[in-house]
């Protein structure tokens, strides 16, 4: 074979590959000129009724209103301006596919992906669905409903649609510092006492004891700005039986201000049952938080005393 032959053949391979990569092109893009990305700013600056993210593990109703709510329930203060701020900041762009069998890979499909709805003045106004993550962390693929072209989603969007019910829930129970804690009632079955603090320090009433400051500072540590780490379902709160308690603790601030009434139960597996009196909702709070919040009055005088209480008893 010639070196002229043998040119001609190598060209007309390469030409051939060249053809080929770009019909595997066309056929995974759909041909056509690409088309940019779009915005979700707009829907931002409406005022939103409500927003639908519905997947195939849970859905998340969250409605506006005086405050906002998440599937009936109270949500956290900046439910709103979050989801506004994620609509404002996203960035769509970057096709990735025209061609409808590549829905499933990329979970874009109805079955697999996450269904964001905006509505506002009483209708939908942007309806997409959020996929499988893409190569950067705070990145996704996304598709709007009704089209067959897939993006890439970047922005705090992707979070705010795979976050689970509770974590859109109002999870603080005692909104308190610190230094507003100025007496705390203990209430159990077989005990009462007081912790109170005066000019000087704290003490125990009625006895007048004094207390283990490491163990009232450990107690307040966990006591102010107490939160949650989640909530009980309904169809276990609707069964449980707060009389008697586990424990009751009404707090007070300057004055005698009450800055709240906490209510625990055990739980049987791990952890205590929580809610505030008066107030329907049923926190769960873990082992240790609750541990270094309900101390019997022996555990918070000095160890010499409550050893001698003991012996006296």
């Amino acid at each position: 074979m010639s070196d002229r032959l043998l040119k001609i053949l190598i060209l007309a391979l390469g030409a051939l590959l060249l053809a080929w990569v770009v019909a595997r092109f066309v056929a995974t893009r759909g041909g056509g000129p690409e088309p940019a990305g779009f915005e979700l700013a707009a829907a931002a600056e409406l005022e939103l009724d409500s927003v639908l993210i519905e997947a195939a593990d849970q859905t998340v109703r969250l409605h506006a209103g005086d405050g906002w709510t998440v599937n009936g329930h109270e949500a956290i203060a900046d439910a709103g301006e979050s989801l506004k701020r994620a609509l404002e900041e996203a960035r769509v762009g970057g096709l990735v596919s025209r061609n409808p069998e590549n829905h499933a890979r990329l979970g874009v499909t109805e079955m697999t992906g996450r269904r964001l709805t905006v509505y506002a003045g009483g209708s939908a106004q942007l309806a997409l669905i959020i996929g499988e993550r893409a190569r950067g962390f705070d990145q996704a693929y996304v598709r709007r409903i009704g089209e067959d072209e897939v993006y890439r989603l970047s922005g705090t969007l992707i979070g705010l649609a795979r976050r689970a019910v509770d974590d859109w829930r109002d999870k603080e129970i005692l909104a308190a510092s610190r230094e507003d804690i100025q007496r705390v009632e203990f209430t159990y079955p077989d005990q009462s006492f007081t912790l109170v603090r005066d000019s000087i320090a704290w003490h125990l009433e009625p006895s007048g004891a004094a207390v283990q400051s490491g163990v009232v500072s450990s107690l307040l540590g966990q006591l102010a700005g107490l939160r949650a780490i989640g909530f009980a379902a309904d169809s276990v709160a609707d069964t449980l039986s707060w009389d008697p308690p586990t424990a009751r603790l009404r707090v007070q601030g300057p004055g005698g201000a009450q800055l709240g009434e906490l209510i625990f139960l055990d739980r049987d597996d791990v952890g205590y049952y929580l809610r505030r009196a008066g107030a329907p909702v049923v926190y769960t709070l873990n082992s240790y938080t609750g541990e270094q919040i309900l101390k019997r009055e022996e555990d918070l005088r000095p160890a010499e005393e409550a050893g001698a209480q003991q012996d006296s008893g």
